[in-house]
């Protein structure tokens, strides 16, 4: 396989996972905007990543069987329109009930996103070379964290927030021409029964699915609230806030890279994921120490958490790709842990924000993913274990 065809299908698979995603950064990067515009607490802004999360963990329980049943090109092509129709309707909504409902649509496409990515990079992209495309399409993640931290409060501040979300709804468009063009229609047809059959985990994959909730939980907390922090806590500009989004987002971005391109040289990748959220509890322990030693501080931690837990995630769906039976459903089983996290992560941390300060809240994040590096050497024993479930 030459290069360009390699570099296609992972170009148009990164792509695919920072659409998914653009409603998450989208509000995150303009949650300053959003509360002083509708008098939002910080349980509320967590509220709005929550329910479309929410969306995505229970769509999840049957959209890796649906793209097993369907294809990559169908499941790519509906997560668009759920991400394009979640943003346009949330930059209309006239009150935050209304905002709820539009941003919980885009939960449909992030429940798509990994197991339609995963199967077109398994069908198109030679094994040698999986663990690179995995990281590159993972990164596209972290793009749309650059891309929203460092665009969208800027939009906002010379228009407003609903102006900034309709420029973000460029984006799905854009994915939705490249699917069309690049992607063909090939059924997979190796999944079997209903299209809403649902099945439960078992061995290493229970415990991976474990881990996810716990990263995800984590990581959703530090999207949604690291902006908030900085401008309510530090003091920093509604821009630098954005601007801190968008380093850990690039940081993200060049470590699922990097450690993708590290797995194309080992056979396990279950090693590093324990280490990589040690060094999680790290850079939130640094967040931490922003507001009371130096706010420069906030800076190096949003670099340490970018380069340590985002890079875990990718690892963990490199492993489902090599080790999965159906590719799909062991994908979206790990997406209702990673979303679940979602869901938990954002209205817990800010209720503990809201109830007991930053500071409360940002030790009960490293304790989330203190816990998750103790389920990482869970996964690895487990997945020792030459049984393989799916």
């Amino acid at each position: 396989m030459t290069a360009e065809r390699w570099w296609a299908p992972t170009g148009v698979a990164t792509a695919a996972m920072a659409t998914s995603m653009t409603a998450l950064y989208a509000t995150s990067a303009l949650a300053p905007f959003l509360v002083a515009d509708l008098g939002l607490s910080r349980t509320a802004v967590g509220a709005v990543v929550t329910v479309s999360f929410a969306v995505a963990a229970v769509v999840s329980l049957i959209a890796g069987h649906l793209i097993d049943l369907g294809g990559a090109r169908r499941g790519l092509l509906a997560m668009c329109v759920a991400v394009l129709v979640a943003l346009l309707g949330a930059s209309a909504a006239p009150g935050y009930g209304w905002l709820l409902v539009a941003v919980a649509v885009a939960g449909v496409g992030q429940a798509l996103a990994n197991p339609a990515t995963n199967v077109l990079v398994s069908g198109a992209v030679p094994p040698q070379r999986r663990g690179s495309a995995i990281g590159v399409k993972q990164a596209g993640v972290q793009l749309a964290a650059f891309t929203c931290g460092l665009v969208l409060p800027a939009v906002a501040a010379l228009a407003d927030w609903r102006v900034a979300l309709r420029v973000s709804a460029l984006v799905p468009l854009a994915t939705v021409i490249a699917v069309w063009w690049s992607v063909p229609t090939v059924a997979r047809r190796v999944a079997a029964g209903s299209w809403w059959r649902l099945s439960a985990p078992t061995g290493w994959l229970a415990w991976l699915v474990a881990f996810s909730l716990l990263l995800g939980t984590g990581l959703a907390a530090v999207n949604t609230y690291l902006p908030l922090y900085a401008t309510q806590r530090l003091g920093l500009g509604t821009g630098t806030g954005g601007a801190l989004l968008a380093a850990f987002g690039v940081t993200g971005l060049l470590a699922r890279v990097w450690w993708g391109r590290w797995a194309d040289r080992t056979a396990e990748v279950t090693v590093a994921l324990a280490g990589l959220a040690a060094a999680a509890v790290v850079g939130i322990l640094l967040v931490l120490s922003a507001d009371h030693v130096w706010a420069g501080l906030v800076w190096i931690g949003a670099v340490v958490v970018g380069g340590s837990a985002t890079a875990a995630n990718a690892l963990s769906m490199l492993m489902v790709l090599r080790r999965g039976k159906a590719l799909g459903q062991a994908s979206g089983l790990v997406s209702v842990g990673f979303f679940g996290g979602f869901v938990v992560g954002p209205t817990a941390v800010g209720w503990c924000a809201d109830a007991g300060g930053w500071g409360a809240a940002w030790l009960v994040v490293a304790a989330v993913f203190a816990g998750t590096a103790l389920l990482a050497m869970r996964v690895r024993s487990a997945s020792a274990q030459p049984k393989v479930a799916a």
